[in-house]
C-alpha cells in the first residue's frame, strides 16, 4: 500500500536522482518512503503536506534520535515540500533542525604534513594494488585543492582538462558543480601519475581505479590505508565527541584555514576572501565556511583576531580555544 502522495513522490525522487550522488540520493529515498508509509498509517486523503502530517511523523524522531541525525531527514522533506509547492500542492515546509556544532578539526603541524608525505612517498607501509601510485597523487589533491574525498575519488579523466589544470566536479554535496583550478606543479604530476597508470585512453575511467573494472577505489580503503600511515608515525589519535581525530577530512580544514590566512597575508580584503572561499568550496552559504574556520588559536595565533572581527555579529556562536 501507498499514500495518496506516492506518485508525487516518486516523480520527486526521479528529478533527484538525476542531480545527487548515488548515496545521497538512497537517503532521500529512504526517507521520502518512510514519510509515505506515515501518510499512508494517518489514512490522508488530501494531497497535501500539513504542519500535523509533518510533525506526527518527527515526534518520535525526535524522542530517539540525535540532531545530528533527524537533520538530514528534515532537509530531505524539506526539499520534497518544497517540490509539491512547485506543483501548486499545498506543503507545509518544516525548519531546519539546528545541530551544535562543537566540533573542532585536528590540524597538522608542517612537521606532521612533511612526515606524511614522506611516508606515503616510501609507501613502506602498504602492499598490493596500485596504491603505491595512487596514495601520493591522492593526498596532495586533497591537501592542495580542497576536494571532499568523495568528490575525488568519483572524478573521471573526463573530468579534468590538463592543458587548463582544471577539474569539472559534477553532483557534489549540496547538488553543486564547480570547477578546481590545479597548480602548474600539481597538474604536471596528475598528468604523469594518469600515464604511468594507462588512464589516458579512455575518458570514463576514474583516475583512483578500483580493483573491480568500472569502479573507483572504496572510500573505506583509503581511510584504512590512511589511519595505518598515521599510526605508523605516531600521529593517530582516538576520536572523542568533539573530534574525529586526525583523518582525511582535516586536509579539507586545512586548506580553508591556509587560503582564508594566504589571502590575508596578500592583502586581500577579508571580506572578499571569505565569501569567495566559499563558492571556491562549494559551500550553500557563509554559515558551512564558518565550520572549516574554526581553530584553536595555538596553531594559528595570528589569524585569530582578524577573524573575530570578520565573524563577530554574523556568527556569534563561534567560540574558539584558549
Amino acid at each position: 500500500m501507498s499514500s495518496v502522495l506516492y506518485g508525487d513522490i516518486m516523480d520527486h525522487l526521479a528529478i533527484r536522482e538525476r542531480e545527487l550522488a548515488s548515496s545521497s540520493f538512497a537517503v532521500s529515498r529512504r526517507v521520502l518512503l518512510s514519510f509515505d508509509q506515515h501518510l499512508e498509517e494517518r489514512k490522508k486523503q488530501e494531497r497535501s503536506v500539513t504542519e500535523e502530517d509533518v510533525f506526527t511523523w518527527l515526534r518520535p524522531k525526535y524522542a530517539a534520535l540525535a540532531r545530528g541525525t533527524i537533520a538530514p531527514q528534515v532537509c530531505c522533506l524539506r526539499k520534497f515540500s518544497e517540490y509539491l509547492q512547485q506543483q501548486g500542492i499545498s506543503a507545509y515546509v518544516p525548519p531546519n533542525t539546528k545541530v551544535p556544532d562543537s566540533y573542532m578539526p585536528y590540524l597538522f603541524s608542517e612537521t606532521e604534513l612533511q612526515q606524511i608525505f614522506e611516508e606515503v612517498d616510501s609507501m613502506r607501509f602498504a602492499s598490493g594494488g596500485n596504491l603505491r601510485l595512487e596514495l601520493p597523487i591522492l593526498l596532495r589533491m586533497l591537501y592542495c585543492c580542497g576536494f571532499r574525498l568523495s568528490e575525488l575519488l568519483a572524478v573521471r579523466i573526463g573530468d579534468i582538462n590538463f592543458e587548463r589544470g582544471v577539474v569539472f566536479l559534477k553532483n557534489t554535496k549540496n547538488q553543486k558543480q564547480r570547477l578546481v583550478p590545479l597548480s602548474d606543479t600539481l597538474t604536471e604530476m596528475l598528468d604523469r601519475y594518469c600515464l604511468a597508470m594507462d588512464l589516458l585512453v579512455a575518458p570514463e575511467n576514474y583516475i583512483f581505479p578500483g580493483r573491480s573494472r568500472g569502479t573507483h577505489i572504496s572510500r573505506c580503503r583509503v581511510e584504512s590505508i590512511f589511519k595505518e600511515l598515521l599510526e605508523n608515525l605516531g600521529i593517530y589519535t582516538r576520536p572523542n565527541e568533539h573530534t574525529k581525530g586526525p583523518c582525511l577530512h582535516c586536509f579539507r580544514h586545512l586548506f580553508a584555514i591556509k587560503s582564508f590566512a594566504q589571502a590575508e597575508q596578500a592583502g586581500r580584503s577579508v571580506d572578499a576572501s571569505i565569501p569567495f572561499l566559499s563558492i571556491y568550496m562549494g559551500h550553500c552559504d557563509l554559515t558551512e565556511t564558518e565550520k572549516y574556520l574554526k581553530f584553536s588559536s595555538d596553531m594559528f595565533p595570528e589569524n585569530t583576531e582578524l577573524f573575530e572581527t570578520y565573524t563577530e555579529g554574523i556568527f556569534p556562536e563561534v567560540q574558539y580555544e584558549d
